[in-house]
């Protein structure tokens, strides 16, 4: 910002600006911008950078995290939905009919970190497994997805698919069952 941006601004202007910087770090926005006659203050976050497009006075804008406020909407409704599914309650698991059909050469296949699991590659496609399919160690059954990371989940073992423990798209924790499968 050069010297003719500042003398734009009074002493009680300054004073105002530096509350509002204050401000802006203790809330959950991530940027601020201030227009005053001929010249604007884009306040953000994440670092300091100046725009290439000059104002009416041919002077350069002082931009601090030049994201758009479009962009900055939709990262606040996924954050949002994010959210949502994370405060879902898992569906809670029958530990002892896991244990019973391990007792019965039925091993589970288990969720290898939390996130939302998925039961098919993509939501109009056909699931990886369904109850009566034969997998082999290196099958991939399933994603689990957290911070839009996806993870695949083999098998582990080879046998026929008795039982589906989750839904797709639901939250799953680490360890938690998705798949009973009987080993052949």
């Amino acid at each position: 910002m050069s010297k003719n941006a500042l003398n734009v601004m009074n002493h009680e202007d300054v004073e105002n600006l530096i509350i509002l910087i204050e401000k802006l770090e203790e809330s959950p926005f991530n940027y601020l911008k201030l227009e005053k006659q001929d010249f604007k203050i884009v306040i953000g976050k994440n670092g300091i950078t100046e725009t290439a497009e000059a104002s009416n006075d041919n002077e350069k804008d002082a931009v601090i995290n030049p994201e758009k406020p479009e962009s900055l909407q939709s990262t606040k409704n996924e954050a949002a939905a994010a959210f949502e599914q994370l405060t879902q309650k898992p569906v809670p698991v029958q530990l002892n009919s896991v244990k019973e059909e391990q007792e019965a050469g039925v091993v589970a296949i288990k969720a290898t970190t939390a996130g939302i699991f998925y039961a098919q590659p993509e939501p109009a496609a056909a699931p990886y497994v369904k109850v009566g399919d034969r997998v082999e160690e290196d099958y991939t059954v399933g994603l689990i997805e957290i911070m839009k990371v996806y993870s695949a989940i083999s098998a582990g073992v080879a046998g026929e698919i008795v039982k589906i423990h989750v839904k797709d798209a639901q939250l799953v924790e680490y360890g938690q069952p998705l798949y009973s499968v009987k080993v052949k």
